[in-house]
């Protein structure tokens, strides 16, 4: 059954996480990556709240979970979540500016599409992938149902390790279709977001190519700033300069 899915508890590294300051003060809406979870937000998220700003981070469907609850999600699922968070965190504050990293990036830049927030910062946005296969993986998911990809380092995180160990190093073609799916979507409403924008990059990342700048600034026609970072891996808000990116995206916020 669908139901049994569901785990019966989160891991603390794998929660939402709501971060309150002054309800006066603007939300953000920070999204997660795709196979990762709010515990990847976590250190960018206490900073934008310690600089004044309630920011929520919430677990996408199916992530930080397990196995069978990851495959039983989708990217309708992933979308309509965030959208809904959004709904329901302008229902509470005045102003709500959204950002994400890697697909939480397609997914904010959805979101501004759809619902025009003020500001979006987009960090590694995943609108193209190193890994050309994934062009693939609508027709190749019908044939081969997994194959194995690096595993996520958590040896500093025994948690972790343990709440993400039912699916790390293993990647499940229907969801990589799902990712590629959001990419193309993502692609085609970029032309429509009216948000100022700012946009995180990195010449060292591993997943997402640095020529996404070109596809970026072919396809977006608000205002965007960029921040081009040297030395950072594909996590860019939680790397080796990720000081700078907290300070880059606070200064960027403010009014």
């Amino acid at each position: 059954m669908f139901f049994d899915n569901y785990p019966i508890k989160l891991s603390d590294t794998t929660k939402p996480f709501l971060l309150k300051g002054l309800k006066t003060a603007p939300a953000i809406l920070l999204i997660h990556g795709y196979t990762g979870s709010p515990r990847e937000m976590i250190w960018l998220g206490r900073q934008l709240n310690e600089a004044g700003y309630n920011v929520y981070i919430p677990r996408l469907p199916g992530h930080g979970t397990n196995k069978n609850d990851f495959l039983a999600s989708n990217w309708k699922d992933w979308l309509r979540s965030v959208c809904e968070d959004y709904i329901n965190l302008c229902a509470v504050y005045g102003r709500v500016y959204t950002g994400g990293l890697s697909m939480g990036g397609l997914l904010a830049a959805l979101i501004a599409a759809r619902f025009n927030p003020e500001k979006i910062f987009l960090c590694a946005p995943a609108f193209i992938a190193y890994d050309n296969r994934i062009k693939l993986t609508p027709l190749l998911k019908h044939f081969v149902k997994t194959v194995p990809c690096g595993k996520k380092n958590c040896e500093n995180d025994p948690e972790y390790a343990r709440a993400i160990a039912d699916y790390n190093g293993i990647e499940y073609l229907a969801k990589s279709a799902d990712l590629y799916k959001l990419q193309k979507l993502a692609l085609k409403n970029l032309p429509f977001v009216r948000s100022q924008t700012l946009t995180i990059l990195s010449k060292a990342d591993k997943s997402v190519p640095f020529k996404v700048k070109e596809v970026i600034d072919k396809n977006l026609r608000t205002q965007n700033e960029y921040l081009i970072l040297e030395e950072s891996s594909h996590i860019v808000v939680n790397g080796v300069e990720k000081e700078t990116v907290a300070k880059k995206i606070i200064e960027f916020l403010k009014d």
